[in-house]
Formats: C-alpha cells, sequence, structure tokens
C-alpha cells in the first residue's frame, strides 16, 4: 500500500500518509488520510477502466450541477482520476454514513432517483446503450455454452418479456439501482453510488430495481404484493421531477423478471461459467415462472 501512497501523493495536491483498506470487488476501495482529513478512494482494475472513466464523468457533471453525489478529487492536472499502470485512480471526499433502507427511505429515494433522471436529461456525454443483446441475449449466449437443456425455455420466456418492453422510452439508466447504491448521512441527506453501469436503457428498469421486494433467489408470493406497494409509495414523488406513461408503469413487472436475465448473466461472467450449475439455474427457470403466474393473476 506504500505504492498507492507514492502514486497519490505524485497525482494530487496534498500530502496522504496512511491507508486503510476497506474492500475489494470489481474496484478495490481504501480509507486514505491526509492532514487529518479522510478521503476516499477506489482503484479500478483494468478490466472495469472504460467503465468506471464514463462512471465518474458523469459523476462530475452531476456535482457540477450541484446534485448529491459523493465530490470528486481533482488531481493537479485538473482530471477527476489518475491514470497509472497499477490502474485508475478516483479520490473522493469521504462522506459517513451507511446504506439507505427503502422500506424507511422510500419516498426520499423517489425524490432522489426523479431528480437524477430530470437531471441526466442534459448530459451530453457518450452513454452505453444497453439492447436486447444485454438485457436477454447474454444470458442466453451462456446458457447455450453451457449446453443447459431447458435453454429454449429461457428464449421462450426472454422473447416474451422483450417484445412487452422493448419499445419503452429509453433515456439515462442508472442500471444498479439497489438500496446499497444509495447512501445516507445520519442528518438524512441521501447520495448516489456507483455510477459505472449508467447506460442509455430504460429509466423505468431503476425503479424496478429500487422498488423490487422480491427474493432473488427464493420465490415468495408476497414479494410481488410488497414491491406493488414499495412502487405505490415510490411514485407520487418521483412524479414531481419525470413524468411517465401508464405502459410504462405496467412494465414494472415485466422488468423485474428483465432483471434477473441481466443479473445472472453479469454474476457468470464475472466469476465463471462453473459458478452456478444445473440445479441453480432450475431455480431461477422456476422463479420466473412463478412469477409470471403470479404477475399473470394479480396485475391487471
Amino acid at each position: 500500500m506504500t505504492n498507492i501512497l507514492r502514486i497519490l501523493n505524485n497525482f494530487y495536491n496534498m500530502s496522504f500518509t496512511d491507508i486503510r483498506k476497506i474492500r475489494d470487488g470489481g474496484s478495490v476501495s481504501y480509507a486514505v488520510y491526509s492532514d487529518n482529513c479522510k478521503y476516499f478512494l477506489r482503484v479500478i482494475k483494468p478490466a472495469f477502466i472504460e467503465t468506471a472513466i464514463s462512471g465518474v464523468n458523469i459523476q462530475v457533471f452531476l456535482q457540477n450541477r450541484g446534485f448529491s453525489v459523493p465530490l470528486v478529487v481533482l488531481t493537479k492536472d485538473n482530471l477527476p482520476y489518475a491514470r497509472t499502470e497499477s490502474g485508475l485512480f478516483i479520490l473522493y471526499e469521504f462522506i459517513e454514513g451507511s446504506d439507505s433502507d427503502t422500506d424507511q427511505d422510500i419516498e426520499d429515494i423517489g425524490m432522489l432517483i426523479g431528480r437524477l433522471h430530470n437531471t441526466m436529461r442534459d448530459y451530453t456525454g457518450e452513454l452505453k446503450n444497453c439492447d436486447r443483446q444485454f438485457y436477454i441475449g447474454r444470458y442466453i449466449d451462456i446458457l447455450i455454452k453451457k449446453q443447459y437443456p431447458k435453454t429454449d425455455e429461457f428464449i421462450k420466456y426472454g422473447n416474451s418479456i422483450w417484445e412487452k418492453v422493448k419499445d419503452l422510452p429509453r433515456g439515462y439508466c442508472h442500471g444498479d439501482m439497489y438500496d446499497g447504491n444509495i447512501y445516507k448521512t445520519p442528518d438524512k441527506k441521501f447520495y448516489i453510488l456507483d455510477l459505472d453501469t449508467s447506460c442509455n436503457g430504460f429509466p423505468m428498469y431503476d425503479l424496478a430495481l429500487i422498488c423490487n421486494k422480491t427474493h432473488y433467489f427464493n420465490f415468495d408470493e408476497s414479494g410481488y404484493f410488497k414491491s406493488k406497494e414499495m412502487l405505490s409509495r415510490f411514485l407520487p414523488v418521483y412524479l414531481k421531477y419525470i413524468t411517465l406513461t401508464k405502459t410504462e408503469i405496467d412494465a414494472f413487472y415485466d422488468l423485474i423478471a428483465l432483471y434477473h436475465f441481466a443479473l445472472q448473466a453479469t454474476i457468470i461472467e464475472n466469476n465463471g461459467l462453473d459458478c452456478v450449475n444445473n440445479e441453480c439455474l432450475d431455480k431461477q427457470l422456476d422463479w420466473l415462472l412463478r412469477w409470471k403466474e403470479i404477475c399473470g393473476r394479480y396485475y391487471r
């Protein structure tokens, strides 16, 4: 970690004297210290650098608009990151707080996401386009590679979902909008985190993710009703900033199913084809079929 301090001291206009690892994932996170001030550092691994650059550019845009994101500390060269052979270094002001709790905070979160989607209408930077291949095709390709015997059932289900959502309005989508990416300070200020998954996709997808109260692995019918209630609390404040069509709102349940295709693909891409077996895939298929059944039974 001495090398990280050396890099920071070379690129930034301050002297860093201490560093502590926080977590390790697609990026490695640290708390770093300079003159008794605490900062948050992400060191991005090579495979994720391009998405991280896109994310931090969005973050700088949002902070310049006064939106609630952790402030990026600029380098000596007035850049939002430092790029080295060791990876991409992004430094933020440290915010004390914890993950949000949708059960308690969904109205505040609705306001925050409404403001986010409204503010991002003016963003002119490039966004990755998430299409059928991203949401559905990646997972089908993986199932074919694994020679999963029920691939055709996933294909049929995926085609059915895509027909329902493909013509939804497109625009800025955070893409990973769960309560762990919404930070809450002790004085109840909320911040959006992890903009690396931002894309040109379905804005309504963010609503489906944050209001989703189903269990991802184990199907429980009560999750349908909890999700519906969460959306009913979310929408009134969100709609103060963004107009939604009835078709978008009605797509809420299909987008939760779509999320299972997209997330399964990402999990397997990150952990390898052998991270799931046929039994796990059978369970996911059963989850989706039961979700389809309950949506058809209750949603009109």
